[in-house]
């Protein structure tokens, strides 16, 4: 008596899904679909950094700006072994190198960049100073859109509206000190563009 409900209820099973085998596999395939969007949503909120473009504290860069016959612009110096590669306003000038045969004064063959070889030059020198650090700041996070001296000791630290202020200030606090060749005592005031809140990292 049971194997004979058994059958039956198998044979209703075999004719439903044989009337309904077009709503069955567009099922399926749905169910696929989703499934694997929801592990590849996974795996990438797995693999996101919480501070987008991590600085590379082992590499020279310095950012900052030079006076010009057309106005201040803006210089980006980044070292490739012993020569040092120049960028103005995002366009390649030259490379710089500390010429023994000089003294270990800087020199260049670019006629491009002899004109700014001096400006370039005295802002990398001074780029280990606390007047200086502004520039190795910029080079080392690219968060940073600008920066603006407050008083001799307090520095404004503007970084860009898609950097969360929290968690970029709490790495900051941890990694400054690998930047610091300076024994005075600084304090960054991090905050966003047009917003008045901002929190205090300090050094030394």
């Amino acid at each position: 008596m049971e194997i004979n409900e058994i059958k039956s209820c198998f044979n209703k099973i075999g004719k439903w899904s044989g009337s309904h085998r077009r709503g069955l596999l567009i099922g399926g395939i749905l169910g696929f679909s989703l499934t694997a969007a929801y592990l590849l949503s996974r795996k990438k909120r797995a693999n996101a950094s919480p501070i987008p473009d991590e600085p590379n504290l082992t590499m020279e860069r310095y950012v900052f700006e030079i006076p010009t016959d057309k106005g201040p612009v803006q210089a980006v110096v980044e070292s490739g072994g012993e020569c040092y590669s120049v960028n103005l306003d995002g366009r390649y000038v030259g490379s710089m190198w500390r010429d023994e045969q000089r003294g270990m004064q800087w020199n260049t063959l670019d006629e491009e960049l002899t004109p700014y070889l001096w400006d370039v030059s005295s802002q990398i020198s001074e780029a280990f100073s606390r007047k200086g650090f502004p520039s190795i700041l910029k080079g080392a996070y690219p968060q940073i859109l600008l920066t603006d001296w407050k008083s001799s000791e307090t520095l404004k630290v503007v970084i860009s509206d898609e950097t969360d202020l929290e968690v970029f200030s709490t790495f900051l606090k941890d990694e400054i000190i690998n930047l610091v060749d300076f024994e005075e005592h600084l304090d960054l005031m991090v905050k966003k563009s047009g917003n008045a809140y901002f929190i205090i990292v300090g050094i030394n």
